[in-house]
Formats: C-alpha cells, sequence, structure tokens
C-alpha cells in the first residue's frame, strides 16, 4: 500500500483533496493529482463528467462517477474490492481529521453497501464526505 496516501478516504472525500481544505503537502496533492488523473482515464470520464469531479460535484453522480470514486478509494488503499479498509482509514484520515472524528466516521459509514464495487465507493464518498472539515472563514 502506498505509505503516502493520505488523501485518505473522503479526501476523495474532500473530492479529490486538491484545494480542499485539508493541509496536504505539495507531494500528497500532487499524488492526488495522479490518482484523478489515471482513475478518469481508467473508466474513460467524459469531459463533462472531468468537469464535475474537478468542480467537486458529486450530486446525482454517473455510473463512470461512482467507478472513479472506487478507481481513486482503490488507490489509496481505503477500499479493497469493494471493502472498507478501516485500518487504513483510520491510520490514515485520523492524521488528518483527528481519530475521535474518524471513528465516528466509520461508525456512520462503515456498512454501506451499493448495488455494485461502484455504487458502494460513492455512498462511502457521501457518507464521508459529511466528516470533511468546514472551510476556514476569510476575515
Amino acid at each position: 500500500m502506498n505509505s503516502y496516501f493520505v488523501i485518505a478516504l473522503s479526501a476523495l472525500f474532500v473530492a479529490l483533496a486538491v484545494g480542499s481544505s485539508l493541509n496536504l503537502s505539495d507531494e500528497q496533492k500532487e499524488l492526488a493529482k495522479q490518482h484523478r488523473e489515471q482513475c478518469s482515464d481508467e473508466v474513460n470520464l467524459t469531459e463533462e463528467e472531468r468537469a464535475k469531479v474537478n468542480a467537486k460535484d458529486f450530486k446525482n453522480p454517473t455510473e463512470n462517477i461512482k467507478c472513479f470514486a472506487n478507481c481513486f478509494f482503490e488507490k489509496v488503499g481505503t477500499l479493497k474490492d469493494g471493502e472498507l479498509q478501516e485500518s487504513v482509514v483510520l491510520e490514515k484520515l485520523g492524521a488528518l481529521i483527528g481519530e475521535e472524528k474518524t471513528k465516528a466516521a466509520l461508525e456512520k459509514c462503515r456498512y454501506i453497501k451499493g448495488e455494485n464495487k461502484c455504487d458502494t465507493a460513492s455512498k462511502l464518498h457521501e457518507c464521508f464526505e459529511s466528516f470533511k472539515p468546514a472551510p476556514e472563514a476569510k476575515a
């Protein structure tokens, strides 16, 4: 598993982390970007779907966008064959948002299953998204 994976879950969660409110290193942001590009190509996202992903718009996702989420989660290690890898989530996401919040997210999201791997990934993203940090207010 890639030890740099810190895009942790719903840093897909944070919808692919680039430009998110999480404090990611440049290396982590670059890795997220690479995964995003690879998965976009692997699932053959259309230009419209790529624009939605880049805008972090995961409302009413197409099947391709759901499969993109699965691909991304698998690349970062949080999903394997449609199964949530809780220890990975706890280790990596815990370092970003804190252990307590991560445990609460796991408690709420751990049993989510969809009709297939892609649907499961999409539903998990939606669940974990509710735990991401709020953007900092600008003074």
